[in-house]
């Protein structure tokens, strides 16, 4: 167990230091960041959804069997961050995704349905959005570790590609917001500390009972459909253009592709 806590210690280290170091090299770059964010995000949902039900529920139904139970966890944790996100949106004003696409604009504006008032992103909130979105990563990565090395990794490269452009979204927003570089890194770094509580807790829970730990794999393979479908295909979905309609499906392919590859091979 302490080696598999350890890997997932390192996954959760690396991808919070790649997604930290990618905002900040890339923190002036918004037409880089225009021109490529979106294939990444489909990349992301390739391998959100194929990690989900290709590696993640049939690993569950193995050891959990394909009962109520199981699809009841899957669909409870998607219900669960739609409510979490729905309540955070409506105490705090403020969406818990950035929008990728409006890097570059100059301001960052959440727009509601007709009837409701505009707002702006506050600093804060999106930093404790991120910091929800980290806990819950940290604790996928660390249950995936446990059912195995080959799901951990996977499920840390899903992790990562997700992370990745989304928090250099974070990044540019609270640059646009008036946050120095400096600020704006130290607000980054900060989001992403849940992510380690998340392995400590997802350790603990599998260290007194490893057995429930099998639990835990329908409620990582919900948040990842809930954050490929729900927070990543709405943005890339905006794209009329065909042929960049056709660069997303491509990438979003290849994102499933190798999830499945990967899964073939070791299976």
């Amino acid at each position: 167990m302490t080696l598999v806590l350890l890997d997932a210690l390192i996954a959760v280290a690396g991808v919070q230091a790649a997604a930290v170091g990618g905002a900040f090299l890339l923190r002036s770059r918004d037409k880089l960041l225009q021109r490529f964010l979106p294939h990444l995000l489909s990349l992301a949902v390739g391998v959100l959804l194929t990690t989900a039900l290709v590696d993640l529920m049939p690993e569950a139904i193995k050891r959990l069997g394909n009962r109520q139970l199981t699809w009841l966890l899957l669909a409870g944790s998607m219900l669960a961050l739609f409510a979490i996100e729905r309540i955070f949106s409506a105490l705090t004003g403020s969406s818990t995704e950035p929008e990728v696409g409006e890097l570059g604009q100059g301001t960052h504006v959440h727009r509601h349905a007709p009837g409701r008032q505009e707002h702006s992103a506050k600093p804060m909130n999106l930093v404790l959005a991120a910091m929800l979105h980290s806990f819950v990563d940290g604790a996928a990565m660390t249950t995936a570790f446990i059912a195995s090395p080959r799901i951990g990794w996977l499920t840390a490269v899903a992790i990562a590609l997700h992370e990745i452009p989304h928090r250099i979204g974070d990044f540019a927003v609270l640059i646009h917001l008036k946050q120095t570089s400096r600020r704006a890194l130290q607000l980054a770094v900060l989001a992403g500390l849940p992510s380690l509580l998340g392995v400590v807790m997802a350790g603990f829970a599998g260290t007194g009972h490893i057995g429930g730990v099998a639990y835990l794999l329908p409620v990582s393979a919900g948040s990842f459909l809930y954050i490929a479908t729900v927070n990543l295909l709405p943005e890339i979905q905006q794209e009329c253009r065909v042929s960049r309609v056709l660069w997303q499906l491509l990438w979003l392919l290849a994102g499933a592709g190798i999830v499945a590859l990967v899964v073939a091979l070791e299976g």
